[in-house]
């Protein structure tokens, strides 16, 4: 261990810099989702209450009652550092972080019997720390990589607990705590955690009292806590508007080849037995499912959601493609417990986003495949690299190449992987900036600041609704005080709290809430009001132009106008 801490702390570091350089301002704009766990975590902490005026709640009601866990991450780092972009993203940059001295330890132990299995979990740790698509996530406010680092942590303490029944208590207890934290793990811990049990009992007796406890556990902690979540309309409305049970294409699809069968003819029990519900879910979720496993998603930038795209950049390296296909055949091979166990954590990786329609292939949802392909990659590095590894011996007994052109092979794959690396980060911190920004509500923390600063010259603002939720990055930039919005919107439903008004704020559906009306060519408005068009708007005659909104690209986004 002690030849290998000094590199682990490398490692590590160079992990911490990746995560947390620029932080406040990469990637650029906040995007709606952080803003409302941000704001959320800074009412809790002002008034013990959500923005609705729930009292430290598990799921927000007006964020379409998702889980709260991100929240009260947050909330410390809040304290100290205020409400700012850079404070709510800590909480993903910090479990992001020690998601990577886990993922070594984790590593050793699953190749515990290996004599290089310092050198595995040291790569691990090195591809896990590089790992574009976890750097993405870490620097936004985003629950699932917290999730990660619960799901890592439970499995190492899982396989490390032996006979100790605390050791494995406390790993279901980590296991629980991702219900209350994201979606996700609902549908992937209960896939996770009989896999993780069959591999710990590979080979070894039965014992009826350790397997009893085995069931209560799963029952108790993971099961029972999710069907009380399934059983609520509520908190499961965000499951049934994505699910592909309510998806109306694959109905609609149904539907027409059903018609078909029976403009064609055919008996009616043999057009149900072929067009049925079941196949049809099941062939929109096959393709769901494997779409997760194109070239595109993984190596190119055709993940979703669109926020987190990194021009000309995949969600893993082009070098890794080759190091995880040898890593996977070398463990079969030599290791197939720990080959079986990293094959299966990743098969069901994608199953819970295979069962929605929205943005699929989704990275977020599917950050949990990050880990067993990161060991696969170390896996196979180390076949390909090291003298002692299997890999290196066939090559030595065939004599396919001297040592001179194997050092020279070797030399260029280093090459290409700081080219894919050094790729990667300019992509990321210098392209990425201005790659799309809409898709991440740039703008609104300008609009926010020049609002604020004319708006005392006016009776209120009309803002324009277009962009997405305006409401959120008011309260957000503005440090609005939690109390005063809550005693102003008590009686209001906050579950349609994208653009619900307040103070001297008043948010227009229309695009365009200063213009000329058609039948009488009359301007809407009236002096003395501030308004906020979409830059998509012309400006209408009579109107006075105060100031132009861009985003980082250069192109508009808002324009704020009065009448002259």
């Amino acid at each position: 261990m002690k030849y290998f801490f000094l590199p682990l702390l490398f490692v590590m570091l160079l992990g911490l810099v990746l995560r947390l350089a620029f932080l406040g301002q990469i990637p650029q704009g906040l995007h709606r989702d952080e803003a409302f766990l941000g704001y959320n975590a800074y009412s809790i902490l002002k008034t013990g209450s959500d923005i609705s005026g729930n009292f430290l709640p598990i799921h927000l009601e007006s964020f379409y009652f998702s889980p709260n866990g991100y929240s009260y991450f947050s909330i410390p780092f809040i304290l100290i550092f205020g409400l700012n972009s850079f404070s709510i993203r800590l909480a993903s940059f910090l479990f992001g972080s020690l998601t990577i001295p886990l993922i070594y330890f984790l590593s050793v132990k699953l190749f515990e019997k290996n004599k290089n299995k310092r050198l595995i979990s040291l790569l691990s740790a090195l591809f896990l720390a590089i790992s574009p698509w976890h750097i993405n996530l870490s620097r936004t406010a985003t629950d699932n990589v917290i999730v990660l680092f619960f799901i890592t942590l439970a499995v190492w303490i899982y396989v490390s607990s032996n006979k100790n029944v605390y050791l494995r208590v406390l790993s279901y207890l980590f296991f629980g705590i991702n219900t209350f934290i994201y979606q996700a793990p609902r549908a992937f811990t209960p896939l996770l955690i009989p896999i993780l049990f069959l591999f710990t009992s590979w080979m070894q007796k039965r014992n009826r009292g350790k397997l009893l406890l085995e069931i209560v556990l799963f029952l108790v902690i993971i099961i029972a806590p999710i069907l009380i979540i399934l059983s609520n309309k509520n908190l499961t409305a965000r499951i049934s508007d994505l699910s592909i049970l309510n998806h109306p294409q694959t109905k609609l699809v149904l539907q027409e080849q059903i018609t078909i069968d029976s403009v064609a003819g055919l008996p009616y029990p043999l057009i149900r037995l072929f067009h049925n519900k079941i196949t049809g879910y099941f062939l929109t979720m096959s393709e769901n499912y494997f779409k997760h496993f194109s070239f595109d998603f993984l190596f190119l930038d055709k993940g979703f959601p669109d926020r987190y795209r990194i021009p000309g950049s995949g969600l893993l390296y082009i070098f890794q493609l080759p190091l995880i296909l040898i890593g996977l055949f070398l463990l079969f091979k030599k290791e197939i417990r720990t080959g079986i166990f990293l094959l299966l954590w990743l098969l069901i990786s994608f199953v819970g986003s295979a069962l929605t329609f929205d943005d699929i292939p989704n990275l977020q949802r599917t950050l949990f495949a990050v880990v067993p392909f990161s060991i696969l990659s170390a896996y196979g590095a180390v076949c390909f690299a090291h003298p002692a590894s299997p890999l290196r011996r066939i090559e030595a007994s065939r004599q396919v190449v001297n040592m001179h052109i194997k050092y020279l092979i070797f030399s260029l794959c280093i090459l290409f992987l700081m080219f894919n690396f050094l790729y990667y980060i300019v992509q990321y911190y210098i392209q990425g900036k201005v790659y799309r920004p809409w898709y991440r509500q740039d703008g609104y923390k300008e609009l926010v600041e020049n609002v604020n600063t004319y708006i005392p010259s006016y009776k209120y603002a009309i803002i324009t609704s277009r962009e997405t939720a305006p409401t959120i990055f008011f309260l957000f930039f503005g440090k609005y005080d939690p109390a005063l919005f809550q005693n102003q919107t008590k009686n209001i439903d906050m579950e349609k709290s994208d653009h619900v008004s307040f103070a001297n704020y008043r948010f227009s559906e229309e695009e365009c809430p200063l213009k000329v009306d058609p039948k009488t060519e009359a301007l809407t408005g009236e002096k003395g009001i501030l308004y906020v068009n979409s830059s998509l708007c012309k400006d209408p005659k009579g109107a006075r132009v105060i100031d132009v909104i861009k985003r980082a690209d250069g192109s508009e986004v808002f324009r704020i106008l009065d009448l002259k």
